[in-house]
């Protein structure tokens, strides 16, 4: 227990708590809290340290920086629309595309607390999420102490418009993969209009936020204590289902109709109590397989 925070922790290792008694923490009071990153996207440009998320097929769609949009000063626009005229040197020009943003090599932290003010992109067939990811998540032999995906928020409820979806993913994708995912309704339609999204993630626990109120809190698979990067994207999917079993519907956007995912800021805060505990994988046993 950090006894300089006074916030609210699960006794057992492993142990998850829907709606706890958690406030979002008071990071712009200091208190041990200083910014690392408040990116408000004030200019016409992708500004660092974001790059495009990794050009190319994802799935079935194609992640495309044709896809990105940031002209208007404020905010940058992922889209996502179905083309036949996508002039791309890496992309063909017919299919499904969109993109994302990451800090992929060029900021990663691990704790403290992180949030995101965004317009979710409606229509059926689409998945947005901003998220956290470690290089090391693959890794094998520390569960998630090495490194893991934490999903701040997935918004794959279309057709069930009040929930919000958060998950934790460590040993890979494979053979040994853990996850845990959690559904919260929040009595709010999350696609109509801002909202905020956080994460606070200290040595102990995370705890998730949906527009400054706490929905889910745990430690399963062991909290991470590696650096990560940011990434925000949308995926799209054909499918019936998605993730966490949500209905998908049939993805209708077009050129003339894109879906627009809108990210209004991202801000990380770091508490000075934190930094010690930050380890590489380096330090981890790994498994031989």
């Amino acid at each position: 227990m950090l006894k300089a925070l006074a916030y609210k922790f699960p006794r057992k290792f492993y142990s998850s708590k829907q709606f706890p008694d958690v406030p979002r923490p008071a990071v712009e009071n200091g208190s041990g809290w200083f910014a690392t990153m408040d990116e408000q996207f004030g200019e016409n440009y992708l500004p660092e340290p974001w790059v495009p998320s990794p050009h190319g097929l994802r799935k079935t769609e194609y992640w495309c920086p044709n896809m990105i949009d940031a002209r208007e000063a404020g905010k940058i626009k992922i889209l996502a629309a179905q083309m036949t005229d996508n002039v791309c040197a890496t992309c063909p020009s017919q299919g499904d595309f969109t993109s994302g943003i990451e800090t992929h090599g060029t900021f990663e932290q691990a704790f403290g607390y992180y949030e995101t003010r965004v317009k979710l992109p409606a229509g059926p067939g689409l998945w947005a999420a901003f998220w956290l990811q470690a290089d090391s998540m693959g890794r094998i032999g520390a569960q998630g102490k090495d490194g893991s995906e934490i999903d701040v928020f997935e918004s794959v409820f279309h057709y069930e418009s009040t929930k919000v979806g958060n998950c934790l993913h460590w040993d890979g994708y494979a053979d040994w993969w853990g996850h845990k995912g959690n559904v919260t309704d929040t009595g709010v339609n999350q696609y109509d209009g801002y909202h905020t999204y956080g994460l606070l993630w200290t040595p102990e626990s995370y705890t998730f936020f949906a527009d400054g109120k706490a929905i889910w809190q745990t430690n399963v698979g062991g909290v991470s204590r590696v650096p990560s990067y940011l990434r925000l994207t949308v995926e799209i999917r054909r499918q019936e289902l998605g993730p966490y079993a949500a209905k998908l519907g049939e993805f209708t956007n077009t050129r003339a109709n894109p879906s627009v995912f809108e990210i209004d800021y991202v801000k990380v805060w770091q508490h000075e109590d934190f930094l010690k505990h930050v380890r590489q994988p380096e330090d981890f046993p790994k498994l031989k397989i």
